[in-house]
């Protein structure tokens, strides 16, 4: 039917039947119809003829810049492109580009999200048949970019509209359906293959039928959409696709010229359309592709003819047309997945050569394994052809190099490498010179890896829009985008490659959601803007509409990196604004597109602050609803970390806390904003509204300055916009404020009136109170979404000791600044309202305004619970540290809390919020607080009452209040148990009210048994309590014993071991303790009382020399020091200074520890004592005993004998010795009497007369010797166990002048001879002592048997010897005898 003969491209131009072009008008006439032009609602502006077309879509110029990649190779440079002399170029209009960009403005169309790189819009202009998501119907789709018209195919109908509208005005303009002239034989078929035709003054319609090959085609719209059938069959051109062998069919068709096209089949099968004939009359004519010659090229140069001998490609996998070589003639290319490649030249007039077949396979294999994705030794490794596209022409400076004057031809190649569980794409330049390859760049696909779908899904399609600086791969649900721009060769960019960090170029993903049913049925590419720098992709999906994505120019002054950068940023902008607000993109992200959890956060972070400030470009900063702006960005920010938690790396705790404190803020802000709504419509004329006043008094600083020059005037709305980030600043400009104002009418002579401050009060009571609670609020109910655990939180607090707090900063609601301001301003209104007396009034006459007082009240209860909440978040904070400081800080902090607390809980009481008072006690198990609210509460209601009974009034509202706060102490006795009796029983005590607590009620008195056991400083108290109501002796005893340990008086220590000791008897003696048990007690406690006995002694003996310096402490130690310090201590600062001491504590009469008692005696000069008074004579006598009674309690015998020996020296360096020695001229009475003066002889004969050397013989004065005198010796006592080596090396040096004073003595004064002398005088004077006091006990005892005798009757009288009753004998006498034991028996 059609021949296959080749007509010469010269026949053709000089066809004498060719109809001549007139005038202006270049077109091919063709009848018009204007009925139909009316019906269908086209214009002659409605479609515009092409230039040419490349990659089988049509542009609307004639050259294309070079496509850059890593690497420039200066062969891949060849010259493409060529001069316009398409024959379907009619009546170019100069206003399309103007009338396409008011048409981006004002399309109607809905953005699906942007970045700085792209934008993905929705066109309005889809057939509501297309864009149904429930539509699971087939599809074909087929975009004409240049027409601005889409087709969609279905088994029986076309659907032609206009996706490119020039108004919003046309975007409801409907589709023109055109049913088709044949149908598939089988619902199975493929579906008909529709494209439209440049024509004038409207596009024609080609429909092919793949299976049978039948093919229609319409010259105009008009004439395809007629609703007579038989007339749009009579219109139309029909023809049959011939040689279409048994089970083949068409699968795709290409763009080859304007009025040609080339058909795909699935035998490999490349047919050559054409719906004119030579002279231009429409036709359907066709021919196959066959080979008369061709330069085979590549690796396998002798590879024979495939298409000789009628044989084709099976595997064809692309057929693209390039753009026009000379004016009728068009450069084609065919590949195949095998990577076999044919160049083809072909014209218009239907004739066609091949120019190149070359086989690029290892070199596009070697390229892959040259970018390192894959081994080069793996065997498992496939690498399989996609698609390719013509790359643009190379632009040179100013000028484009015309394609005519080289041979090469630039393409764009998309492979796939797959390998085990791998799958990688990659993008080829693939330059083909006459006849031979070269792939100098190649661009891998690292954001797409997901493998190729199998059984009937599309291929992939690969496009590359003017001027090249993009591409786009159309998977079925997915378009990748990939930069192929080429990174410039500069210093900075050298260091980069040389460290390997050169920057990837910009590859992003779009994904349709899975879960919708959404799939690609139609693309083509397109350029934008008015010199088409942008490039853009139009794309047709099933079941949603037509949408656009745009790429923008590259801006002059970027650098590659800046230019090709894909961040983290971008991506969570994306999912943030746009993944709620649409329903075709997945904003997910994909595996292969991976950020490092720092640029996650990071990012995640920056975005945070610019929707708090506003400075987002995806947000606007003026509109007529302020509470619409603050809902967007309060959703955004919800989007925000739901996106992060659900899709990126796990955050860290810190960062999620700041995410969730600036989340707070704008909801705060929501808040307030609300709250200064309502104040701006109900203020009267000249009432000041505070936030407004309050924002113009902030610190530049703190806040964003408004632009007069911009007319921005709303102080509060600006605020609002920009500074919401730093809402803390507002909260203590709440209170700075008020006062300003309050100061600043007092300047000028008009002070506020009570009302008017009141209410500027509650105004700033609402602007923290909402601040603060919306933030607690909206921190307890967000925490899970934030990764915080919600139990481990309450009210928005985290418990104490809570690992969330590590490493935080210091959370804004818990800020010093917040903390303070937030109790000024609470303190500032009680303040206010107790000045506001019933009976004042301002100085205009007016009362106070009750009313606005009790709303304010209301609000101090719940700012005082937000002042709780912010201390209390705050020294968990701090003591949470890893700072010691700051521990300690947080602990001070915390105990000094309840202090302002009870403060405020009584302030708010006696505003007669008591229920408020108590609520809020409770809430915080403030003990102190509740017992300091309900006693004082107790005590007023107690003195108004007694008030009123004496008045005679009715006091049943005051009897029923004092009930109430009764029942809240008795309820919390056991509601709170321990906690609140100690509180409320110590309050008696630091109000001196303890005796009260006997007369308590039985319920209250079983804490305070508890309460006192566990107080020592009730102890005085306590004991009595157990005695006389419990009646429990043994923990009076132990409470006692206890007790006297902390007992500092003399006195007081003295009467509590005394009555200790009674109460540990009474114990005994109602078996409460057991006899044997308290033995070792009753002897430490006669041990203790008995040194306490020698203090007192000491005290007593000195209370003559106190009198003289009166009541002045100071003086009464100067005075002691100066009788009795003057010799012994004199020279031995240690000594001196322990003796100081030791006075002082004597003078205030305080307990002398026994060493130190011990001390003070044998520190006193001999020469200040009462040579005749007991005390000087037994001095050293007690000291020793003080000794030994003090080791007996405590075990330390090494104390004891160090201790005890440096007595004994003290003792006999007391006396002059050497003196002592020198006997010449001295009778035996003086040197006697010298000797028995000494402290050594009183000291012995005391000891032997009291028996106390039976246990510790007197130590030889040579053993003496050294004691002290060493730190080794010092230490062997626990007194001196923690002392510095400094302070017992100046111990130790006044202790070796004693000891030299010691050597002295001996050598000098020859002690050692005169000690056993002394020793035997000392025994000697005791036994003298003994027999006189013997005789005279005798006669004492004589003389009073002797005066009995005399008083004794004769008759009766009788008396007992030995145990027998004796009578005097007869006649009045007494008979004396002696019996065996020598016994006197008197008869």
């Amino acid at each position: 039917m059609f021949s296959n003969s080749t007509v010469p491209a010269s026949a053709a131009l000089r066809n004498p039947r060719r109809r001549q072009r007139t005038g202006s008008d270049d077109s091919v006439t063709v009848r018009q119809l204007p009925k139909r032009l009316k019906r269908s609602g086209l214009t002659t502006e409605t479609f515009q003829p092409l230039n040419h077309s490349a990659n089988g879509h049509l542009h609307n110029h004639e050259s294309s810049p070079t496509a850059n990649g890593y690497i420039r190779d200066p062969e891949s440079q060849s010259p493409a492109g060529g001069e316009n002399t398409s024959l379907a170029i009619r009546n170019r209009s100069s206003r399309k580009p103007e009338r396409e960009r008011r048409s981006n403005r004002g399309d109607g169309s809905i953005e699906l999200t942007k970045n700085d790189t792209y934008a993905v819009n929705r066109l309005a202009t889809t057939p509501v048949q297309f864009q149904e998501q429930g539509n699971s119907g087939k599809w074909h789709g087929s975009l004409a970019p240049a027409l601005g018209h889409a087709v969609a195919t279905t088994q029986t109908h076309a659907f032609i509209w206009r996706y490119k509208q020039a108004s919003k005005a046309m975007a409801s303009s409907k589709p023109i359906v055109v049913q088709l002239l044949h149908v598939a034989n089988s619902a199975d078929d493929p579906l008909p293959l529709g494209v439209l035709v440049p024509s004038s003054p409207e596009p024609g319609l080609l429909i092919i039928m793949p299976v049978s090959g039948k093919v229609s085609y319409w010259d105009s719209l008009s004439s395809a959409a007629s609703v007579d059938r038989g007339r749009q069959r009579q219109q139309t051109i029909q023809g049959t696709v011939a040689g279409l062998a048994t089970g083949e069919h068409i699968n795709e068709i290409t763009e080859a010229e304007p009025q040609g096209f080339l058909l795909t089949c699935t035998s490999g099968k490349i047919v050559h359309l054409t719906v004119a004939d030579l002279q231009g009359k429409a036709s359907i004519n066709t021919q196959i592709l066959r080979n008369s010659s061709a330069e085979v090229g590549g690796i396998f140069g002798s590879l024979r003819n495939v298409f000789g001998g009628g044989g084709w490609l099976k595997d064809v996998v692309a057929v693209k047309a390039g753009n026009l070589l000379h004016k009728a003639q068009r450069e084609c290319v065919v590949g195949t997945t095998k990577g076999l490649l044919q160049v083809w030249d072909m014209n218009w007039n239907g004739s066609h050569s091949l120019k190149y077949e070359v086989d690029a396979k290892l070199q596009l294999l070697q390229s892959v394994q040259d970018t390192g994705t894959f081994a080069s030794n793996s065997e498992n490794q496939l690498l399989t052809v996609l698609d390719l596209a013509f790359l643009p022409a190379v632009v040179t400076g100013q000028e484009v190099t015309s394609s005519t004057s080289s041979s090469a031809t630039r393409l764009l190649v998309l492979t796939v490498m797959s390998g085990a569980n791998t799958t990688r794409y990659n993008l080829h330049v693939v330059n083909i010179t006459r006849g031979e390859i070269k792939v100098p760049v190649v661009h891998p696909i690292t954001c797409y890896r997901s493998p190729l779908a199998t059984g009937t899904a599309p291929k992939p399609q690969l496009l590359v829009p003017d001027p090249g600086q993009i591409a786009f791969v159309v998977f079925e649900t997915s378009v990748v985008l990939v930069s192929l721009e080429e990174i410039e060769e500069t210093p900075d960019s050298q260091l980069q490659t040389e460290a390997r960090r050169v920057p990837d170029p910009f590859q992003d993903v779009l994904d349709l959601r899975k879960d919708k049913g959404y799939a690609i049925v139609g693309c083509a590419a397109d350029a934008i803007g008015k010199e088409h720098r942008g490039s853009a992709c139009t794309i047709m999906i099933r079941g949603y509409g037509v949408i656009r994505v745009s790429v923008a120019s590259v801006e002059e002054g970027l650098t590659s990196a800046e230019r090709t950068a894909l961040t983290a940023e971008t991506k969570l902008e994306q999912a943030v604004f746009y993944g709620s607000q649409q329903s075709l993109l997945d904003m997910s992200g994909r595996p292969e597109i991976q950020f490092t959890s720092e640029d996650v956060r990071d990012a995640a972070l920056r975005i945070s602050r610019s929707i708090t400030s506003s400075s987002s470009k995806h947000l606007s900063t003026a509109g007529p609803s302020m509470e619409q702006h603050l809902q967007k960005r309060a959703t955004a920010l919800a989007e925000l970390i739901k996106h992060l938690r659900k899709h990126c790396h796990p955050l860290d705790h810190v960062t999620r806390w700041k995410l969730l404190w600036e989340a707070e803020k704008m909801a705060a802000a929501r808040t307030i904003w609300r709250v200064y709504n309502d104040a701006v419509s109900h203020t009267h004329e000249g009432e000041k509204i505070l936030l407004y006043e309050l924002v113009e008094c902030i610190s530049e600083n703190d806040k964003t300055e408004n632009r007069p020059e911009h007319h921005e005037t709303d102080h509060v709305r600006h605020w609002l916009i920009k500074d919401v980030w730093r809402l803390e600043f507002v909260i203590p400009w709440a209170f700075k404020a008020l006062d300003t104002l309050h100061r600043w009418s007092i300047e000028d002579g008009q002070p506020m009136s009570s009302a008017y401050r009141g209410g500027l009060i509650s105004q700033a009571y609402d602007l923290q109170l909402m601040a603060l609670e919306t933030a607690y609020s909206f921190r307890q109910n967000n925490a899970s979404l934030y990764g915080f655990n919600e139990d481990a939180m309450f009210e928005g607090l985290l418990q104490r000791d809570s690992q969330e707090y590590h490493g935080i900063p210091q959370p804004w609601t818990s800020s010093n600044i917040v903390c303070e301001a937030v109790q000024t301003l609470a303190e500032y209104f009680q303040t206010f309202a107790s000045d506001l007396s019933p009976n004042s009034s301002d100085e205009e006459g007016a009362g106070p305004p009750q009313e606005l007082l009790q709303k304010i009240a209301e609000k101090n209860s719940r700012l005082i619970d937000t002042i709780c909440k912010t201390h209390t978040e705050r020294f968990r904070f701090l003591q949470a540290s890893d700072q010691v400081r700051n521990r300690k800080l947080g602990q001070d902090l915390e105990n000094h809390l309840s202090d302002p607390r009870k403060a405020l809980l009584k302030g708010l009481a006696d505003m007669g919020q008591l229920g408020a008072a108590v609520e809020l006690g409770e809430k915080y198990r403030d003990m102190d607080a509740l017992a300091e609210v309900l006693e004082s509460e107790i005590q007023v209601a107690q003195e108004e009452l007694s008030d009123l009974v004496k008045a005679g009034d009715n006091s049943e509202e005051v009897r029923t209040k004092i009930a109430t706060c009764e029942g809240f102490v008795d309820e919390y006795f056991g509601k709170y148990g321990t906690a609140w009796a100690n509180a409320y029983f110590s309050r008696y005590v630091a109000q001196d009210r303890i005796w009260s607590l006997l007369t308590l009620g039985r319920k209250r008195r079983r804490h305070l048994t508890a309460f006192l056991r566990s107080h020592p400083e009730c102890t005085n108290f306590s004991w009595i309590n157990e005695v006389s109501v419990e009646g429990n002796y043994a923990a009076a005893a132990d409470g006692l014993i206890s007790t006297q340990k902390q007992t500092d008086t003399l006195w007081a220590k003295k009467i509590q071991l005394s009555i200790s000791k009674l109460a540990t008897m009474a114990a005994v003696s109602v078996q409460q303790k057991e006899a044997d048990d308290v033995k070792p007690f009753f002897h430490t406690t006669d041990g203790r009382l008995e040194v306490l006995s020698f203090q007192e002694q000491l005290h007593d003996y000195l209370k003559p020399t106190l009198r003289k310096a009166l009541n002045d402490t100071p003086a009464k130690i100067e005075v002691v020091m100066e009788q009795y310090g003057k010799r012994f201590v004199k020279g031995k600062p240690a000594l001196r200074g322990a003796m100081k001491l030791h006075v002082a504590r004597l003078v205030e009469e305080k307990v002398l520890g026994a060493e130190d008692l011990a001390d003070m005696i044998t520190f006193m000069d001999e020469d200040g004592l009462d040579p005749d008074s007991d005390f000087a004579i037994r001095r050293f006598m007690v000291a020793l005993q003080v000794v030994r009674l003090h080791a007996d309690s405590t075990g330390d015998v090494a104390s004891k004998e160090l201790l005890e020996k440096i007595i004994w020296r003290r003792c006999i360096i007391q006396d002059d010795w050497p003196r002592i020695n020198r006997t010449e001229l001295k009778d035996e009475t003086q040197v006697e009497e010298e000797a028995e003066a000494t402290a050594l002889f009183k000291t012995l004969r005391e000891g032997y007369k009291s028996g106390f050397w039976e246990q510790n013989p007197p130590p030889n004065p040579s053993t003496l010797r050294g004691v002290g005198t060493t730190l080794p010796s010092l230490r062997t006592s626990s007194r001196y166990s923690e002392a510095t080596d400094n302070a017992l090396s100046v111990i130790a040096q006044d202790l070796e002048i004693e000891d030299a004073a010691l050597r002295a003595c001996i050598e000098q004064g020859r002690l050692e001879e005169w000690w056993k002398g002394m020793v035997d005088a000392a025994q000697s004077s005791v036994r003298n002592e003994a027999d006189r006091n013997g005789e005279e006990e005798s006669k004492r005892a004589e003389a009073e048997q002797m005066s009995r005798e005399k008083k004794a009757g004769d008759d009766g009288a009788a008396w007992k010897v030995d145990g027998t009753e004796k009578k005097k004998a007869a006649g009045g006498r007494w008979r004396l005898e002696t019996d065996e034991e020598g016994d006197v028996i008197m008869e």
